[in-house]
């Protein structure tokens, strides 16, 4: 072959090999942002009960159209999957995915490319979760400090195109533990909580490389797909609000769009914009393998606990028939269908007394023979095991006649229920799955009246003859719910029988609804519940479950001693509305200890018993030794303190509306009625020494805590010596979660520091309360004040505790292996509760607490929604370099409304159960803490926010900088985007982290990035070798062949001899 063609050959075959090597597929969509009227009732009737709306009058509030109500039908904005750039041929989408955008899909290693045309009358973009993008392709509007083409992503105008492209890396890639196809979703982000109330958003899957089809994009392992979003759609948060008032009010001048009455019949608790069993019935064979991927968007009220009747399936490793949804939650739920027939799926939220424990291994069948002594029809439906239609107790959506589902006073039913080894826990699952029953003939008032009870699933093997858990010494049942007698059967003869004067109730009357809402544990409030002893060194398994309405959001938490939960330390926990739950103790702490709801208003109301521990002959853990003690010197003081010094973030952020009013304004606003950012407050506040003189300066990288009180860490095996002085003038305590503490005793008091007082705490850092098996390195807890723990943390009062295996702390007290740490506290602080209300009417509105009116619009605008403190993008120092290490101290503390999604703009993480999952937002509850693991990889300024609509309003967001390596110099902006505060102008090489960097054609490239481009020269010289070699042989050759012919022709003349 000639020199040239072979060589062309060579660096064809290498070009053409590389693509095949990396497998990346370029995957094209073009979606069109089209405005259309949706009706969320296409059916026309409650599918579910069968009845018309006119006969049922909750469907008729939401769906019948008259002066002051739009009906069920309403104009949106939707995206539309098209076949090219010409944008008229539309790809059809099966009829479930609703008013959703069509289903992207890719795998790792590709890149995803999306022309997208707006077809409707006013801007929006398009933003992704769960990929890799640049600036000019975030899709977000928000101050970021980016203009000309990386702006331009930000919205697109009407009319108008815009190519965004997002590649797939390696770091969005399904972790090994997780499914192998990750949920997220797309959806325009100019104000995200309007746009997606107005119907723009849309599923997007993120593969396993080798999962999908490489030519039309569908999965290869699994037979069937389905994706499902459970949200309130609140028709009052769309752009198109006025039009629909126009279009279907038959007297749209008399609507009046703060009226509570009209602003509720126009929030849809709806499935991909399907109501009342509308939803087109999903289809599936026995045997098939089906993925669910599930998500939730909305507000604080958008709590879902989506219950799968008839069939279990694995999500994370854990086996269940129940997941729980939030605003901007991900799931995926693995599914082998095994039960024939139609099933429903439902959000078990309702608007509860345990009946007896039933237990059961994988093998066993239950016949539960229910006996109904009551006087009104009653049910009993499991979760977590299977039953025929002859012993469903769901509705009759189906055509079956089901005597269980409705067995009347005086009557007895027979339920068969089977446990095969498809219910049965997993690996990652605890020995028995705790589930319950309830009744499920009218499932809200029955079970407000008391009809529900525990269910055990275990794994064969693990029980006793006589029902007990092998290995376990004590067995506890806690269900935590706000019963709401109101709702009960029996309110009205509760009336009759217990209240002094019957004839005169108003069971409208505010006060008399309130005081029947029990915030109850097992029925007890207020330590009333007998019977939670145990010894020391007992093995003990808690079963927590849930039951209730959107408010029943509880932080479950163990004082005195810690629980473990598929390989983590923790103390407490976070528990749903038909969610269950088992925990594990071994109590090493004798005493008397609170277990409590940590939401704050549900302890405040007497949702909390008592647990005791006994030493039972024991040694008392006060004897163990304990090495290195870790001395600090912190101060409560009083200051003044603003959420918002700058307010540069709403102005660029917010646009007015129609009243010229931004969403902003009543938090940040200082009139004549509202207090605006500033307020006094109380922090810790760490100091040198015990002269408690000089306030210890804090570093940049520890400029996030803000408000928070300083970060304290300590290893296993310290003891932690806090020395405290309160220089504030109203007593003060200071006390951490997960500790021992060695000040209480074997009481519940934290002893109190009164003002000018100094006192020591100490705190034992024993093995559980340090990382678990399947932990991080380190995990957080927090400190506060217990002298009124509600008043206290909303005061001001609280802090990070970080505790650590040994040998991670180096010796300044510092984490050595990882390169960046962040405490970030998400709370609503409801200044209403601080005690410092009445001086801050007094300061800011210069009026007498006394004779002020607390009016709605007045409590509203003291309630501030804030990361460590401040709001609308003014908490500074979140500031790291890239390829570097970072880990985020996730801390949830609050009330009912303190559900908290935290998204990540263009960076994922990780965080670990009993391993590690992939996600780019992650779930924060009251009384709550977690470690999220993310390697900063993106340079950029890029958003951090809670993902709850009326958080994002409220101003609960910031932003965090990920800053390019320049020869070992970091470059630090001197300012926010957002006007902040200023930083140091570099960062001494020396207090950066020893990361080697590979520089390539002039691009600084992280370790993957390096890999990558290493085994890419590599196979590139190992083809040039091959190249090389057989051009040289082929040259050798060719010069044999030369020397011959020359030999040839200077041979000896034959005709002279």
């Amino acid at each position: 072959m000639p020199r040239k063609q072979l060589t062309g050959c060579i660096l064809l075959l290498t070009f053409l090999g590389l693509p095949g090597l990396v497998g990346a597929v370029t995957r094209t969509y073009y979606l069109g942002i089209v405005e259309e009227y949706w009706n969320y009732v296409p059916q026309g009737k409650n599918i579910i009960t069968g009845r018309s709306f006119t006969e049922d009058k909750l469907a008729t509030l939401f769906l019948e159209r008259g002066p002051n109500r739009i009906g069920g039908i309403y104009k949106k904005a939707v995206y539309r999957h098209f076949t090219d750039g010409t944008y008229t041929t539309e790809i059809a989408k099966p009829p479930w995915l609703g008013f959703l955008g069509p289903i992207l899909r890719a795998e790792v290693g590709d890149v995803i490319v999306i022309h997208l045309k707006n077809f409707a009358s006013r801007p929006y973009s398009l933003h992704p979760h769960g990929v890799f993008y640049n600036k000019d392709s975030e899709g977000a509007l928000y101050p970021d400090g980016t203009s000309g083409r990386n702006k331009d992503d930000d919205m697109v105008p009407p009319g108008k195109n815009y190519t965004y492209v997002w590649p797939v890396r390696e770091e969005y890639a399904p972790a090994p533990a997780d499914a192998n196809c990750l949920t997220w979703v797309y959806h325009s982000h100019i104000d995200a909580p309007k746009d997606i109330c107005s119907g723009l958003i849309g599923p997007l899957l993120v593969c396993k490389e080798g999962v999908l089809n490489r030519y039309s994009g569908t999965r290869t392992d699994v037979e069937r797909e389905f994706v499902i979003m459970f949200t309130l759609v609140d028709e009052n948060q769309s752009w198109y609000l006025d039009e629909n008032i126009r279009h279907f009010c038959t007297d749209p001048d008399s609507v009046d769009k703060d009226d509570a009455v009209f602003q509720r019949s126009n929030k849809m608790h709806a499935l991909n914009g399907y109501l009342f069993g509308n939803f087109p019935e999903p289809e599936m064979c026995v045997g098939e393998s089906v993925s669910w991927h599930l998500f939730g968007m909305g507000n604080e009220i958008d709590i879902h606990s989506i219950y799968f009747y008839g069939n279990t399936f694995i999500s994370r490793r854990h086996r269940t028939d129940v997941v729980n949804l939030f605003p901007a939650t991900f799931l995926t739920a693995e599914m082998m269908v095994e039960n024939p027939g139609k099933w429903m799926i439902t959000c078990q939220v309702s608007d509860h007394l345990q009946g007896p424990v039933i237990k059961a291994e994988v093998g066993d069948v239950l016949l539960v023979t229910f006996a109904n002594k009551a006087d009104k029809v009653y049910s009993i439906l499991p979760h977590g095991v299977l039953y025929d239609k002859a012993s469903d107790a769901a509705p009759n959506i189906d055509g079956f006649l089901k005597p269980g589902a409705h067995v009347k006073p005086g009557e007895t039913f027979t339920y068969r229920w089977t446990v095969p080894e498809s219910v049965s826990p997993t690996d990652g699952d605890p020995p028995c799955l705790t589930y319950l029953y309830f009744s499920a003939v009218d499932p809200i008032k029955d079970t407000s009246s008391g009809l529900v009870g525990p269910l055990l699933v275990c794994k064969k093997g693990v029980l006793n003859a006589d029902g007990t858990q092998k290995g376990i010494d004590k067995e506890f049942y806690l269900l935590f719910t706000v019963f709401d007698e109101n709702l009960s059967r029996y309110l009205d003869e509760n009336i009759q029988k217990f209240t002094w004067r019957p004839f005169s109730v108003d069971k409208e009357d505010k006060e008399f609804v309130k005081s029947n809402r029990m915030h109850a544990i097992n029925g007890y409030m207020y330590g009333s519940q007998p019977g939670l002893t145990m010894c020391k060194k007992d093995r003990v398994s808690w079963h927590l479950i849930g039951m209730g309405t959107d408010t029943d959001m509880h932080g479950v938490y163990f004082q005195g001693n810690t629980i473990h939960l598929r390989g983590t330390h923790r103390d407490s926990l976070a528990l749903f509305p038909h969610m269950a739950t088992t925990a594990f103790m071994q109590a090493d702490h004798a005493g008397i200890f609170k277990v409590f709801c940590s939401t704050l208003h549900h302890f405040t109301r007497g949702m909390g018993q008592i647990y005791e521990v006994n030493s039972c002959g024991n040694r008392d853990p006060s004897e163990q030794p304990y090495g290195m003690i870790r001395t600090f010197y912190i101060a409560a003081e009083e200051v003044e303190w603003d959420y918002a010094p700058n307010k540069n973030w709403e102005f660029e952020k917010q646009p007015l509306d129609a009243g010229g009013e931004r969403h902003g304004d009543i938090f940040m606003n200082h009139t004549e009625n509202w207090i605006g950012s500033q307020y006094k407050k109380v922090v810790y506040r760490e100091y040198t020494n015990g002269e408690f003189v000089e306030i210890k300066a804090r570093p940049p990288r520890e400029e996030h805590l803000a408000l928070l009180g300083p970060m304290i860490h300590a290893e296993v095996g310290d003891s932690i010596l806090i020395i405290f002085k309160n220089k504030a003038s109203r007593p003060y305590s200071i006390w951490a979660q997960g500790i021992e503490d060695m000040d209480s005793g074997k009481g519940l008091q934290v002893p109190i520091t009164k003002p000018g007082e100094i006192k020591t705490y100490r705190w034992n850092v024993p093995k559980r309360s340090g990382p678990g098996p399947s932990d991080p390195n380190c995990i957080p807890w927090v400190y506060y004040s217990t002298v009124n723990f509600v008043k206290d943390t909303y005061s001001g009062l609280m802090g990070p505790l970080i505790t650590c295996r040994e040998g991670i702390l180096n010796e300044k007290g510092r984490r050595s292996d990882i390169d960046y740490e962040f405490a970030l506290l998400f709370l609503v602080f409801d200044e209403n509760e601080s005690w410092y209300l009445d001086d801050n009417i007094k300061k800011y509105l210069n009026k007498d607490p006394r004779d002020f009116k607390h009016t709605d619009d007045f409590e509203e605008s003291n309630k501030m929604h804030a990361i460590n403190g401040k709001i609308f993008g003014n908490l500074q120092g979140l500031i790291m370099s890239e390829d570097t290490m970072t880990n985020w101290y996730l801390l949830g503390i609050g009330s009912e409304v303190d559900i908290h999604t935290i998204h990540y703009h263009a960076e994922s993480f990780l965080f670990k159960i009993d391993k590690s999952y992939r996600e780019d937002v992650y779930d924060l509850f009251p009384g709550t803490f977690q470690t999220i693991e993310l390697f900063a990889d993106h340079p950029g300024t890029w958003l951090l926010h809670c993902h709850v609509s009326d958080h994002i309003h409220a101003g609960m967001e910031t932003t965090y900088t990920v800053l390019r390596n320049i020869d070992n110099r970091i470059p630090y902006s001197t300012k926010s985007p957002s006007g902040g505060s200023s930083y140091p102008a570099t960062v001494p090489s020396n207090e950066q982290p020893g990361k080697e960097q590979l520089y390539f054609f002039g691009k600084n490239l992280g370790p993957r990035g390096a890999k990558a481009a290493l085994v890419i020269l590599f196979i590139m010289g190992l083809l040039l070798l091959i190249a090389t070699v057989s051009l040289s042989l082929r040259l050798h050759s060719a010069r044999t062949q030369m020397a011959y012919r020359e030999v040839q022709s200077c041979a000896l003349p034959t005709e002279t001899l």
